[in-house]
C-alpha cells in the first residue's frame, strides 16, 4: 500500500510540474515508456503512458514490499520517515547517475530539464515509503479485530431450568 501512496505522490508531482512548465501532464509517464519504446514514446500514444504507469507503479510497489519487510510495526514513524526519505535519495543518486545515463537516455534528458523536480519526487516517493509502519498498523489492527471472534471459543449457552424436558431434572 505505501508503495502505491509513495508512485502517486512521486507522480502526481511530476505530472503537475511537467504540466506547470508547459511540457504536458503525461510526459514523465513518457519518458518512463521510453524504456520499452525509446525516443518514439515521446510522440506515442496512450501505449507509451500505460507503460510508463505500469513501470513506476510496479517498482514503487516492489519497494513498498521491500520497505515493508524491513520495517515492522513497531518501527516509529520518525524513523520510518526519514530511512524511506534516504531511501528515496538514494534512488535518486542511483537513477540519475548510473540507470538513466545507460537504460533510459531519453529519460535522463528529460530529467536534465528539470533536476530539482526529479529531486523532490524522490523525496515524495521516500515520504510515501516511509507510510509503511503506519499501513501495517492499521491493517494489523483491522485483521485482528476480524480474527478475534474466530481464536476465542464460543462462550457456552446458559440453560434456563424451565427448558428442561423432564419434572425430575429441575431443582
Amino acid at each position: 500500500m505505501a508503495g502505491l501512496v509513495a508512485a502517486i505522490l512521486m507522480m502526481g508531482f511530476l505530472m503537475a510540474y511537467s504540466s506547470a512548465i508547459g511540457q504536458g501532464p503525461t510526459m514523465p509517464l513518457r519518458s518512463l515508456g521510453a524504456l520499452v519504446y525509446g525516443v518514439e514514446a515521446l510522440v506515442g500514444g496512450n501505449v507509451a503512458i500505460a507503460t510508463g504507469a505500469g513501470i513506476q507503479l510496479g517498482l514503487s510497489i516492489a519497494l513498498g514490499i521491500l520497505f515493508g519487510l524491513a520495517t515492522s510495526r513497531r518501527t516509529s514513524v520518525i524513523r520510518a520517515m526519514l530511512l524511506g526519505i534516504l531511501l528515496g535519495i538514494a534512488i535518486w543518486v542511483a537513477m540519475a547517475l548510473y540507470v538513466l545515463p545507460f537504460m533510459d537516455p531519453t529519460m535522463a534528458a528529460r530529467v536534465a530539464l528539470m533536476p530539482t523536480a526529479y529531486f523532490i519526487a524522490h523525496l515524495l516517493l521516500g515520504i510515501g515509503l516511509g507510510m509503511t509502519p503506519m499501513f501495517i498498523r492499521v491493517f494489523k489492527r483491522r485483521f485482528d479485530r476480524h480474527t478475534e471472534s474466530f481464536e476465542q471459543p464460543p462462550e457456552p449457552l446458559p440453560i434456563s431450568r424451565t427448558l428442561h424436558p423432564r419434572p425430575e431434572m429441575r431443582q
